[in-house]
């Protein structure tokens, strides 16, 4: 009974999670020279990529590679702080249609040709928006917010 108990326990486990002996060495190697201060790294695959969540700089991370161990993107957990934002930025949020709805929260993702925010706002009695912007304040994309999408470096404006 206690062998079937431990085998439903693991199998509730995030499919997607794997285990840091399973993780390609170009990964791993390319991992711990881009990010050496990282600390409490959990990996997972996510559709054909590799991504170490991990903590850094007292921020959640995740860094998205390929099987090969190249970098493709990194996303930086920023809160809801519109003010720590690059002034541009800021002065673009500001200047939106959205500027008095409430941010439910800010990301940075930076990938080897760019980067980009995306400010998620919410406001009662409409749908969520995510809001994509270059770091010079330009707006990429307004869209409706589809829940539970994740941002993968394949994403293109």
């Amino acid at each position: 009974m206690a062998l079937f108990g431990a085998v439903v326990l693991t199998s509730c486990d995030k499919e997607d999670d794997i285990r840091i002996s399973d993780v390609p060495s170009a990964v791993m190697n390319s991992f711990d020279a881009n990010f050496p201060n990282a600390s409490r790294a959990e990996w997972e695959k996510k559709g054909g990529y590799i991504v170490a969540e991990f903590w850094q700089d007292g921020m959640d991370t995740q860094a998205w590679y390929n099987s090969n161990g190249e970098w493709l993107m990194t996303e930086f957990d920023w809160g809801r702080n519109v003010s720590a934002l690059p002034q541009a930025v800021q002065e673009a949020f500001q200047n939106s249609a959205y500027a008095t709805w409430r941010v439910d929260d800010i990301d940075l993702y930076e990938r080897p040709k760019d980067a980009f925010y995306l400010i998620e706002v919410e406001t009662q009695g409409q749908p969520d928006r995510d809001l994509y912007f270059a770091p010079d304040g330009t707006l990429l994309k307004d869209e409706a917010d589809r829940g539970n999408h994740e941002v993968t470096p394949d994403i293109v404006f």
